[in-house]
């Protein structure tokens, strides 16, 4: 479960980097590819692809929960776990090699919503 479990992750970043590079038509190929994985059983989850702030495909594929028939939705809560942690440390460092950031800064100095008992934080 975990390996489909990052596979899917790896897919859907993948699927993002695609549709950042080619644009609108790669939202018209991704739902097509993602319905047939659904249809196959190889995909249950929700898509995210935007350009420029502009989103360009918003879907659910699959259930939510098989047993009682309840389908995914754009607001379906994910139990991911652990698995943010490596995409969300790739992203930090990309953004810190574009110099956007540096991991040394305060994470308050990025994401104001950070209490203030953790100004500590980098």
């Amino acid at each position: 479960m975990r390996t489909f479990i990052r596979l899917t992750a790896a897919f859907a970043l993948l699927l993002a980097a695609v549709a950042a590079a080619v644009g609108q038509d790669i939202a018209t190929r991704a739902d097509q590819y993602l319905s047939t994985w659904e249809k196959q059983g190889r995909f249950s989850g929700t898509v995210l692809l935007a350009k420029d702030g502009k989103v360009l495909l918003r879907k659910s594929y699959g259930m939510a929960n098989y047993e009682l028939g309840v389908p995914n939705t754009p607001e379906t809560v994910y139990r991911i776990g652990s698995i943010t942690k490596s995409f969300t440390a790739r992203a930090i460092l990309q953004l810190e090699e574009r110099g956007q950031l540096k991991v040394t800064d305060p994470a308050r100095k990025h994401v104001l919503e950070i209490p203030a008992a953790m100004k500590r934080a980098t």
